[in-house]
């Protein structure tokens, strides 16, 4: 009798194991997606793990698992592994027609573009016997975009330079901004005269405006790290800098204009390296994901060659960033500059930079120097 008892429980395993081998995995549905589609290095966010098992038939165990770039911390959880990316594996008892949703917090330590693009999903047989296992593809993807630098030493010289511009050009007239009407005199234009007016007052007069000050500064961004010694913490320092000053200027009402010698032709051949000074809503955060996807390892080309691809007028402050100046180089901007209002910020590391070693560096009448000393991460 137990003989059949136990031929009966192993033909019940057998028939059970090659159904759920088959079947388990059907309908299934694992869903990975951040909380926000963006934010700054630094700050925290979340990624949900959703399951949906629409069939009556139960997954007693079954284990998600993923992996992405170990700047996106998930090391306060348990079951997370790093190495040079970082793997998470959660463990679920799924019922039939139930949906669970996990909450990861996560913390995003350095910019960048991150994307979890599967989902691997493993489940056991009956007593464990056989490990079974299917991938599923994610689209989960966030910017990272870079820190928020401290740029108040900075800002006050930027103000005054362009307040510098503001005195030395010519001032224009804004179609937009209406001032009053007056008498016509010869030297006023056709196209001034408000006619209206002039027909109620039995002589000519003509529209008067505001005068405005166009207001462009021109960010050119140097990260090359090609010597032995590699300075990453400097390189990303002068990103954040980049970033953080075009923020404060857009948000000051001054077009902003950006450049930088990142390769960008590593991943995706249409990647932008720059663009001509602008306004425009959307100016800042095509900037912010071009930064957030260049990688170091990407390479750089010349800084120099990115001097000329973007004209400047009389009236633009100059803006270059680069933790590689050197007499040559500084020489190099000095000439690209000519006349504007130009300011070189050139970050190093706290302590490392003798006054010896930086020696090169004179303020002139329109190229000021700012030495901006960090600290080692």
């Amino acid at each position: 009798m137990i003989l059949y008892f136990i031929l009966a429980l192993n033909l019940v395993t057998v028939i059970w194991n090659l159904y759920y081998k088959h079947h388990w995995y059907r309908d299934i549905a694992v869903q990975l997606r951040f909380e926000a589609d963006a934010l700054y290095a630094g700050e925290k966010t979340s990624i949900y793990e959703v399951i949906d098992n629409p069939k009556r038939m139960p997954v007693p165990v079954l284990e998600v698992g993923f992996h992405t770039k170990k700047e996106l911390d998930f090391a306060q959880e348990d079951n997370a592994n790093i190495s040079d990316y970082i793997y998470k594996r959660d463990i679920f008892a799924v019922l039939g027609r139930q949906r669970i949703t996990r909450k990861i917090p996560l913390k995003c330590t350095r910019r960048g573009y991150y994307e979890i693009k599967e989902a691997e999903l493993t489940t056991y047989s009956l007593l464990y016997k056989k490990r079974l296992s299917r991938e599923l593809k994610s689209d989960a993807a966030i910017y990272v975009y870079p820190k928020m630098a401290n740029v108040s030493d900075i800002m006050p010289l930027c103000e005054r330079m362009l307040g510098t511009l503001q005195c030395s050009k010519r001032l224009y007239e804004d179609p937009f901004a209406f001032r009053t009407i007056r008498n016509y005199t010869l030297d006023d234009p056709m196209k001034t005269i408000n006619w209206k007016a002039s027909a109620k007052t039995g002589t000519l007069m003509v529209n008067t405006f505001d005068s405005v000050l166009s207001q462009k500064a021109m960010l050119f961004l140097d990260v090359g790290d090609t010597g032995i010694l590699k300075y990453e913490g400097l390189v990303e320092e002068s990103i954040a800098v980049t970033a953080t000053l075009a923020r404060r200027l857009l948000r000051q009402g001054i077009e902003v204009g950006f450049c930088f010698n990142g390769n960008t032709a590593a991943e995706n051949s249409n990647r932008e390296s720059g663009f001509a000074p602008t306004n425009e809503k959307g100016m800042l955060i095509r900037m912010e994901h071009m930064l957030a996807e260049y990688r170091l390892e990407d390479g750089v080309h010349s800084y120099e060659s990115e001097f000329d691809k973007y004209p400047t007028r009389e009236d633009m402050l100059l803006v270059f960033i680069t933790k590689n100046l050197n007499a040559g180089l500084l020489d190099v901007i000095r000439k690209r500059a000519g006349e504007n209002q130009t300011l070189v910020i050139y970050p190093v590391y706290r302590g490392e930079v003798s006054q010896e070693e930086i020696s090169y560096i004179k303020n002139t009448g329109n190229v000021r120097v700012s030495v901006r000393e960090v600290g080692r991460e």
